[in-house]
């Protein structure tokens, strides 16, 4: 099984994503781990929030009904809402993230911009769950900034357990 599927059956079979009213996502760079056929299931459900990216460094998230239809291509080569799609202004109560690198204290390091960070310390109710394939979980602690926001959980398939990483047994 490839690391993309592990990484989707695993999100699914989680029992906070399962309860929550709303998921903020990310559609997935290349590098990234595929959760697409999550962002379609959310989108069906009436459940997916997507991050647009404006101005410096800040982000807000969009629901999106149709994942063909609410996307265009931004910045970073990156789909995101159409701008005629109004910010969400509800609870998020549940979020998957993307990284570059993770720790096993929740420590996460993104691709340096800090668009997840800022939004995050604004949604300190949002359970955050960062999604990583297995090369992207470190066993030694990331040094982190004080601007830098700890994810909950991490979802990765890894050998041996972690703490606050995610296995098939949620």
């Amino acid at each position: 099984m490839k690391e993309s599927d592990w990484i989707v059956k695993a999100i699914l079979d989680f029992n906070l994503y399962k309860k929550a009213a709303k998921v903020a996502a990310f559609y997935p760079l290349p590098s990234e781990p595929d959760i697409k056929p999550i962002l379609k299931e959310l989108a069906g459900q009436g459940r997916l929030l997507l991050p647009r990216t404006f101005g410096e460094g800040l982000m807000e998230f969009s629901e999106i009904k149709d994942i063909d239809k609410d996307l265009i291509e931004g910045r970073f080569h990156v789909f995101e809402p159409k701008a005629a799609l109004p910010f969400w202004k509800g609870e998020i109560p549940f979020a998957l993230i993307p990284g570059v690198r993770f720790d096993k204290k929740g420590g996460r390091y993104g691709h340096g911009k800090g668009y997840y960070d800022r939004f995050l310390s604004r949604h300190k109710e949002t359970i955050k769950c960062g999604v990583a394939f297995s090369f992207q979980v470190s066993a030694k602690p990331l040094e982190l900034k004080t601007t830098d926001v700890l994810m909950n959980y991490i979802v990765a398939p890894l050998e041996k357990e972690i703490p606050n990483v995610e296995k098939a047994t949620v």
